[in-house]
């Protein structure tokens, strides 16, 4: 997809493209000016045209499909390096041999054939190789014929059957389903005319979606197309976390808006909640504010001022709590701000905490602290938070409060609010008020 993307921007002269996928069905079905060529063998001694198709769509849709289509001419040469290191000999051969090159296909069985731990097999395969004709009646045809229904690899068969192929029937290849989406899509560009192009990309993008193969998103995209590709995938794995970063990761405003997109999200976020992964639930939720502006929350609460209702806050965001009990607000800025006891707007004088009696603002005693709340936080050096034991504390229910280390020390022993003449249960209001701590499990 950053590749796509690149490509993309190169092709419209530098501007600047959004990273969204909309697949190859949709590249292919816009393709346009698609130039009929016929190639040779390159190993065979009696060259033989071979029909290709070629467009700026499809070279597109085999450097998406991993291929590197450059131009008329496919190099894939480095493709076909990476899969020997990688071990994977037949998918090479294979490659090499729909590019029709049979003497390269030849030289990576033999290769795959003396590694180690090698099939010695591939030799006989390369020897079957090297008789190729194209003659309809000859007896390599026959025996190449019978030997495709006894291979147990699909590269090897497929190979066989191209080699067995009616110019323009590769029915036997386009179908193996045990070949990799990627190759088969990448093997219909080169070798299927528009029409027959267009009813394959369709025909292999609706068993993509029936059977909820992750594969598919290389056809479909993330798009429409893609979203239900990817429910039919949640509804067989019950993967939502996949499902959530893929969409908001490569696809549109209007895709991510979809109500299944959404309920995957959501459903994600709540899973981790459950699980109390709440600073990975978090990290998700400031990952999908940055691709996906739109989902960034509005401010829940803030502090302000009971005189004038200004903000008491040095350019300071609210920090909201869901739940019904306790809400905390950290006072940022350097140690002289957070001595800060009056509202910066009226210079009337904030809100006394409940037990130590002192203006909010003040920092608490080192002696009082719960002593276990200070994590230490990457920030910018003017954006320190302040301790957490400082942070403005108060019951959503009976409106008091004070400073949080103390409200945290005075429910440790009590049930109601530290208030005289109050029955308020303020810590039983709140939500996450019975947890246990994790260094308590």
């Amino acid at each position: 997809m950053q590749q796509y993307t690149e490509d993309m921007e190169q092709r419209q002269q530098g501007n600047k493209q959004s990273l969204i996928y909309s697949g190859i069905k949709n590249i292919v079905k816009s393709c346009s000016g698609t130039t009929e060529l016929r190639r040779c063998w390159k190993g065979s001694e009696k060259p033989t045209d071979v029909v290709q198709y070629h467009s700026e769509e499809r070279s597109l849709a085999l450097q998406l499909c991993g291929w590197i289509g450059r131009g008329p001419d496919i190099d894939v040469e480095p493709f076909l390096r990476s899969l020997e290191q990688e071990g994977e000999w037949e998918r090479a051969a294979s490659v090499a041999l729909f590019n029709l090159d049979i003497r390269r296909a030849i030289q990576i069985l033999q290769k795959g054939a003396s590694a180690e731990k090698a099939d010695l097999n591939l030799n006989v395969v390369a020897m079957a190789l090297s008789g190729y004709t194209d003659e309809k009646a000859s007896l390599w045809r026959e025996m190449c014929s019978t030997l495709r229904l006894q291979l147990k690899k699909p590269y090897l068969c497929s190979m066989f059957a191209f080699l067995t192929s009616e110019p323009g029937a590769y029915d036997a290849v386009l179908n193996e389903s045990r070949v990799a989406v990627r190759d088969r899509v990448a093997f219909a560009c080169m070798f299927l005319n528009d029409n027959q192009l267009s009813r394959y990309i369709d025909k292999l993008t609706n068993e993509m979606k029936e059977a909820g193969n992750l594969e598919g998103i290389l056809l479909t995209g993330l798009t429409k197309d893609g979203v239900d590709l990817v429910e039919s995938y949640v509804d067989r794995t019950g993967d939502v976390q996949t499902a959530s970063f893929c969409m908001l990761r490569g696809s549109s405003v209007e895709v991510v808006k979809d109500a299944r997109v959404q309920c995957w999200i959501e459903n994600y976020r709540n899973l981790l909640d459950a699980w109390r992964f709440w600073h990975k639930r978090a990290e998700f939720d400031i990952h999908r504010s940055k691709l996906d502006p739109s989902s960034k929350p509005l401010a829940q609460v803030f502090v302000s001022c009971n005189f004038c209702g200004k903000s008491i806050s040095f350019s300071c965001s609210a920090m909201p709590h869901q739940g019904r009990g306790f809400s905390q607000y950290g006072v940022s800025g350097s140690p002289t701000k957070s001595k800060v006891t009056s509202c910066p707007g009226c210079r009337k004088p904030l809100p006394r905490c409940a037990l130590c009696l002192m203006n909010m603002g003040t920092p608490v005693s080192s002696c009082t602290g719960t002593g276990k709340s200070d994590e230490k936080v990457d920030l910018p050096r003017d954006k320190k938070l302040a301790q957490f034991n400082n942070w403005f504390t108060w019951c959503h229910n009976c409106r008091h409060g004070g400073h949080a280390g103390h409200m945290l020390s005075w429910f440790r022993d009590h049930s109601e609010c530290p208030v005289s003449a109050c029955t308020c249960k303020c810590m039983q209001l709140d939500t996450t008020g019975n947890l246990v701590p994790s260094d308590r499990l």
